[in-house]
């Protein structure tokens, strides 16, 4: 992969002969083809292609919302899509099943997650979640308004992030689950700046 010089100050795309040319934060950018040896592939290469195939369908549905709010910023030398699925392939066997949901990232950043967080609902079936985690001393002034958001997946779907209300200083407190929260099987917590320009590392928490 290599950086081109824009001509006429314009980016470029598409193909030429064995490269292609895309367009990465207002510059063009060159990576080769993969090309085809021929010949029948091999079990190993269908099961790659067939796990590529459902990482990059588990990600798709992140790049009009959580990719761009989040994971654009935190790309250098790759596009916020392809951190993101890069960071969430562990989660998925070698089949392409997501077989290990606490390993799912939804969020990364410079802002530390607070240890022992811990979660659970007020009732059983109940829409209400009730969390605490340990307080830092590191963390004053400002750094306690960061604000706690969370993702609810169920049945493979996930929610739109939302804004529980509570903050870094709380160190706990409930709050309403978002959409599909009756049938919800795991919540992803993390936290934002007050100016939401920073965030910190999910959390995958069992409900």
């Amino acid at each position: 992969m290599a950086e081109v010089q824009d001509i006429f100050g314009k980016v470029a795309s598409g193909k030429v002969g064995t490269v292609s040319l895309y367009p990465l934060r207002g510059k063009t950018i060159m990576r080769s083809l993969r090309t085809d040896k021929g010949g029948p592939r091999t079990e190993n290469q269908l099961r790659n292609q067939r796990r590529f195939k459902e990482i990059r369908k588990f990600c798709t549905p992140f790049k009009f919302v959580v990719i761009p709010r989040i994971w654009n910023d935190l790309a250098t030398t790759s596009s916020g899509y392809h951190l993101f699925m890069k960071a969430n392939s562990p989660a998925f066997d070698p089949d392409g099943v997501l077989a290990y949901p606490e390993k799912i990232r939804l969020s990364m950043g410079k802002l530390a997650l607070p240890e022992g967080m811990q979660a659970k609902r007020t009732s059983e079936g109940g829409t209400t979640i009730e969390v605490k985690w340990e307080k830092d001393l590191e963390f004053v002034g400002i750094s306690n308004k960061d604000q706690l958001m969370v993702i609810s997946t169920a049945g493979g779907k996930y929610s739109n992030i939302k804004d529980t209300g509570l903050t870094r200083g709380n160190l706990g407190g409930s709050f309403e689950l978002p959409a599909m929260a009756s049938s919800a099987s795991h919540i992803y917590l993390f936290f934002e700046s007050i100016d939401q320009k920073y965030y910190s590392e999910s959390a995958c928490l069992d409900i």
